[in-house]
């Protein structure tokens, strides 16, 4: 998992027969699907992104918010880990989905949820949401192509990032 340009210590757990409805964790001290006291707040109100593109993958992003511009810089979330489950699928619909897993959202890297995705076929349109405490993030969608260019070094540079907050969807190009 990259986190902010740094490497950080994660696990991407791949489930592919794993149900979109799995049960929740309720072991004190573990990850909370429980969002706040009585879980209600929308946590996605910063919505879902995808970029950093690879040669054959990219980054999902999301950050749990329910209240982004608190004055204790915590977006409204608690002091806690958070499980979110995600999924990314070749249909807007999920019914071909090609990965999921869980990963937490932790309160040392604000809430925010970093899913690295490799194997992925270029050309390909993807569809992406996460889950937690009952709440489902607005679809984000991945036209992943891998745009081969070269940079001043001769490395090679990719292109495209793709951004949905609710209630609007913009593409952004990178140079």
């Amino acid at each position: 998992m990259l986190v902010a340009g740094t490497a950080a210590a994660g696990l991407t757990v791949v489930a592919p027969a794993a149900s979109w409805a799995a049960g929740r964790q309720g072991t004190s001290g573990a990850p909370s699907d429980s969002m706040t006291a009585g879980g209600r707040r929308d946590p996605f109100t910063l919505g879902v992104a995808s970029g950093d593109p690879f040669p054959d993958g990219f980054v999902l992003w999301t950050r749990l918010a329910p209240e982004p511009l608190a004055e204790d810089g915590m977006g409204g979330m608690p002091a806690r880990s958070v499980r979110v489950q995600w999924e990314l699928a070749t249909d807007e619909r999920f019914r071909r989905v090609v990965r999921r897993g869980t990963e937490h959202a932790r309160p040392e890297l604000g809430h925010s949820v970093h899913v690295e995705l490799s194997g992925l076929r270029s050309g390909t349109e993807y569809f992406s949401r996460f889950r937690t405490g009952g709440h489902h993030s607005p679809v984000g969608r991945a036209d992943f192509r891998v745009v081969p260019q070269v940079s001043r070094t001769g490395a090679p540079v990719h292109t495209r990032a793709s951004f949905v907050v609710p209630d609007r969807e913009a593409t952004l190009h990178e140079v």
